[in-house]
């Protein structure tokens, strides 16, 4: 058995956790499309079956159309990997600062790495890296109403087992490849449900500070030069701020302050 790490983020999770926080429903499925399709289809069935819980997890061992950011598809062996989407009504959340969400959400995927012996960073906005390659990735989808966001669906894949992948743009690692153990995905999901109520709780309180102090801590380019790409040209830059919108700011080598919407600029790596 690998030793864990103890970690800032772990011990803060657990110290949560003893206080008796979070309680959660698990949805269990073989096989679905995607859980984030089936947590959004069956959110009001999932809600009464609730009851007082804050978060609902839809986990499943296989998807058979798994999807990512920018419309990606999202590969995983069945059964080799963790696959669960967490669905959140948020308390008093406005959609303008709904990029908590995904801040609570790298966060928590990246304590989960860490406590299985993997140091990660977080790559704007929300994918999980080692080394130039991609450990996990987060899809968040809200549905809002006014003002407010009514209900957020937090799609997670985190690579576990699986050991070898299909040719990608962005190269995939599994925790198995970088520690040579194998883990039980019910031991991974336990520490992502505690690792995102931990997280979550933050949110609840209306802590984004803290939330974005942590995030801004573990995010890949924010304070050292980086290569990018936007519509126009390549260009170094540093990562200055990222809004609570999740607009990324990046300060130019010797130049002007430039400001990103998703999916407008790309980090080379």
């Amino acid at each position: 058995m690998m030793k864990k790490m103890n970690t800032e983020e772990t011990s803060k999770i657990q110290a949560y956790k003893s206080c008796g926080n979070g309680d959660v429903l698990i949805k269990r499925l073989a096989v679905t499309d995607s859980t984030n399709s089936y947590a959004r289809l069956h959110s009001h069935t999932l809600w009464s079956e609730a009851g007082s819980a804050e978060c609902i997890v839809v986990c499943t061992d296989e998807q058979t159309a798994g999807r990512g950011q920018r419309g990606n598809i999202w590969h995983s062996c069945a059964g080799e990997n963790l696959l669960a989407s967490i669905v959140v009504r948020p308390r008093n959340l406005a959609v303008v600062s709904q990029f908590a969400l995904s801040r609570v959400a790298a966060l928590a995927v990246r304590a989960v790495a860490a406590f299985f012996g993997v140091d990660t960073i977080i790559k704007w906005p929300n994918d999980i890296y080692v080394a130039g390659r991609k450990l996990a990735g987060i899809l968040v989808e809200v549905d809002c109403f006014g003002s407010r966001v009514e209900q957020a669906v937090v799609g997670v894949g985190i690579n576990v087992n699986q050991e070898c992948f299909p040719a990608m743009d962005k190269i995939p690692v599994s925790i198995k490849n970088i520690t040579g153990e194998s883990f039980l995905l019910d031991d991974v999901l336990a520490a992502l449900v505690d690792a995102f109520s931990y997280y979550y709780s933050l949110l609840q309180r209306g802590d984004y500070s803290a939330l974005a102090t942590d995030y801004k801590k573990h995010l890949l380019g924010y304070g050292c030069v980086m290569r990018y790409r936007d519509a126009v040209s390549e260009f170094d830059a540093v990562i200055e701020e990222v809004g609570d919108d999740g607009v990324l700011f990046l300060r130019v080598v010797q130049g002007d302050l430039r400001r990103y919407y998703f999916k407008e600029v790309e980090l080379l790596l």
